[in-house]
């Protein structure tokens, strides 16, 4: 239990992947005032490590996805980089998120995260893309998979969510957990594309990713909706009286 506890407190590294992913080369309406309150959020030398890593992210693994040959066989070894790329300093934001755990700072982080998906679903559709609601939908489950994450978090404690979760469901944890970092990717990278963050893509690969984007949209929402029913002590315990769902 304790090195699932382990595996768990490093799962939840993705939180704000959103925020991270928008840096100053996109400008629009209700964006700069996000970028400014989350460098505020998480101090100036976080948030340009953040930055940095994400910008090396787009020009590897996210223009690699976007133009190669061979992205059905490349898509799981280019999920593992990126995030692998990303590991440190995300792990950083979020042991730096749960230290601050409170009321004020989840209205904060939460808030942010809605105003940026506001801008950017704005963004988004202006653009005329053809699966732009894909994308759409793929960004607010992120958003709704980060506030879920930390209100439970909030509630139950790091330690006390993750036990429940890998006690109740340990394979619903990780699937949730996979398709977390294959939405984050296949959101990414035909946003970036649509948006002009990248400029040099296959149409192809964009249509491709942003198809995938909402059905792991569709699965991480469906895994939430189960783990949220789980993580609950009464409702888990009724389950289980009626045969429902059976301890791992």
């Amino acid at each position: 239990m304790l090195v699932a506890i382990i595996y768990g407190r490093e799962w939840v590294r993705g939180l704000g992947i959103p925020l991270v992913s928008i840096n100053e080369g996109i400008y629009a309406e209700g964006i700069g005032d996000v970028i400014k309150r989350f460098r505020e959020l998480v101090g100036v030398d976080l948030a340009r490590e953040l930055d940095k890593v994400f910008r090396e992210a787009l020009r590897n693994e996210v223009s690699r996805a976007l133009n190669t040959n061979k992205l059905e066989s490349e898509i799981h070894l280019l999920v593992e980089k990126l995030w692998a790329r990303m590991a440190l300093p995300l792990a950083e934001f979020t042991q730096l998120m749960l230290s601050r755990l409170d009321r004020t700072m989840l209205k904060r982080f939460i808030d942010l995260e809605e105003k940026l998906g506001t801008a950017l679903a704005r963004l988004i559709r202006r653009s005329g893309y053809e699966f732009a609601e894909n994308l759409v939908y793929g960004l607010s489950i992120l958003i709704d998979r980060d506030r879920w994450v930390i209100e439970k978090i909030s509630e139950l404690s790091i330690d006390g969510f993750i036990g429940r979760v890998i006690d109740r469901d340990p394979k619903a944890f990780m699937e949730l957990a996979t398709y977390t970092m294959y939405l984050t990717f296949t959101w990414v990278a035909p946003t970036a594309a649509i948006l002009g963050v990248v400029k040099s893509y296959k149409d192809e690969n964009r249509d491709k990713m942003a198809q995938w984007c909402k059905g792991y949209a569709k699965e991480v929402e469906d895994y939430i909706d189960t783990l949220d029913i789980l993580v609950k002590d009464d409702v888990y315990k009724g389950l289980l009286d009626l045969g429902i769902v059976k301890r791992e």
